[in-house]
């Protein structure tokens, strides 16, 4: 009997085992860059180094499963003082454990940056503490983002009190751009689980933990996520994070004890849902969401102790504003198709909600938000100071206002009912009320969301999740807890 022996030749992988490199110096760096590939780690020997530029920077790319690693010999005991800066600059790096503190000498440029050739990049584990310039005039950034595809997560930043953002994304404007036009790139970055701790400012404006994007490029789709920050004790700057493009993502994030807002400023189709808002600063300076410019959507966010609304008009739990008249790119849109649902807010000072609210600062005619979708939102021990619960300012118009309730004060607003306060149920401290899906505005919220290939169920889009709710230890780098 003959047998057929028939032979499979199998490809030979071959392993290549990762290098690393220890350095100490910019130039110790620059030689380590030259020899490594994806895979590679560089490791930054513990010790203080002061004007220090790290300029993360390769001509070879890392890959999604092989980055090419930049780090601390141990996390926060590499440590940079001055006006040293960390620059990341190419595709697929990774950049983590460093520290940057005391008083800052820099005076032009930012701590932390993603550069426009920065793609699919990362900064973990960092932290800038205290960096600030002795002229707090100085008007610079903490965390610059540039580039499509960045991350940065894990981080940590506290004691800012100059003027400029912690964090800014900016977009690329090509030679030709025109202010305005939405031909500047999406950068679809992802920033999440970082603490934003105590910050100030010398002035009332300029001083945001986040802006994503600016007017000139207000319309450029951004497609950002913002996802498991926290926030904390942010000081004057009306604004804690301010958005200023379109198709942003902001959710699970947590705000604590700041006089700012969560400001959807400029740009459209942003969504805020299952944000966390405790406004009580003991300042009477807190406020909660507001929203500018048309298509936004916001729901089932929890916002307790907002305290504002006696001292400042543009703060409730949620304020919807009215556009101008020929506004500027600088000025105010109107909030036209804002779809808002499913929100709680307790123990707010009155009014909890506002429609039609505008910055007559400016000297041009109000325009008022049209085809306002405003249904279930639940207002519950709102603070009796002389107001309504609910108020509209300017002739707002509403596609749907209904099934909104509350259990004390009154409004004369159609669509708001008000319930006994033995109906609300409470779910690990969190009140709630239990009632049938509303099948028409939960599909407009997936509807809306589809952009981003997300679909919520009827629980998530209605009842607020505790665990939504964020600990300072869940979130920031892992050596200062």
């Amino acid at each position: 009997m003959k047998y057929l022996i028939i032979l499979i030749l199998l490809p030979i992988t071959v392993i290549t085992k990762a290098a690393q490199f220890t350095v100490s110096s910019p130039s110790n760096l620059k030689a380590a860059l030259a020899k490594a590939i994806a895979g590679d780690a560089i490791i930054w020997k513990n010790g203080t180094y002061n004007d220090v530029v790290v300029n993360f920077c390769t001509t070879v790319n890392g890959t999604t499963n092989q980055p090419i690693i930049l780090k601390a010999e141990t996390a926060g005991k590499v440590v940079f003082t001055g006006s040293s800066q960390l620059i990341v600059n190419g595709n697929y790096l990774q950049a983590e454990g460093f520290l940057f503190e005391g008083t800052s000498t820099l005076l032009k440029g930012d701590v932390l940056t993603f550069a426009e050739a920065a793609n699919y990049c990362r900064i973990t584990n960092c932290a800038v503490i205290n960096y600030t310039p002795t002229n707090v005039m100085v008007n610079n950034n903490w965390i610059n983002l540039q580039g499509t595809y960045n991350q940065l997560d894990h981080c940590y930043f506290k004691g800012k009190t100059n003027q400029g953002p912690y964090l800014v994304v900016r977009y690329k404007k090509d030679a030709g751009y025109v202010d305005g036009s939405n031909t500047a790139p999406s950068s679809y970055h992802h920033i999440h689980h970082n603490y934003f701790g105590y910050r100030t400012l010398p002035t009332d404006n300029g001083g945001e933990d986040m802006r994503i994007g600016d007017s000139f490029t207000s319309f450029t789709n951004g497609f950002n996520i913002i996802e498991y920050n926290y926030f904390e004790d942010h000081r004057l700057e009306a604004e804690v994070i301010s958005n200023k493009s379109w198709n942003n993502i902001y959710r699970f994030n947590t705000f604590v004890n700041n006089d700012g807002q969560m400001v959807l400023r400029h740009g459209q189709q942003c969504f805020v849902y299952g944000n966390y808002f405790d406004g009580k600063t003991g300042r009477g300076t807190s406020g909660g969401i507001r929203i500018i410019n048309a298509n936004q959507t916001v729901f089932n966010n929890y916002i307790t102790n907002i305290e504002a609304s006696a001292k400042d008009v543009s703060k409730s739990g949620i304020v919807v504003m009215c556009g101008l008249l020929g506004s500027p790119l600088n000025g105010y849109y109107p909030a036209d198709n804002a779809l808002i649902a499913f929100n709680t807010i307790v123990n707010a000072a009155m009014p909890a909600i506002k429609f039609g609210y505008g910055n007559k600062t400016k000297g041009l005619p109000l325009v008022a938000p049209n085809h306002l979708t405003v249904v279930s939102n639940l207002i519950v021990d709102a603070v009796t100071n002389g107001k309504e619960i609910a108020e509209q300012l300017e002739p707002v118009t509403y596609a749907a206002c209904s099934d909104n309730a509350y259990t004390n004060g009154a409004t004369s607003l159609k669509g708001f009912e008000p319930i006994k306060r033995k109906s609300i149920e409470e779910n690990a401290g969190f009140l709630y009320r239990t009632q049938e899906p509303n099948t028409a505005i939960i599909d407009s919220i997936n509807k809306r969301l589809a952009i981003h290939n997300i679909h919520l169920s009827p629980q998530e889009i209605m009842h607020f999740n505790p665990a939504w709710k964020l600990t300072k230890s869940s979130v920031g780098v892992t050596w200062i807890h």
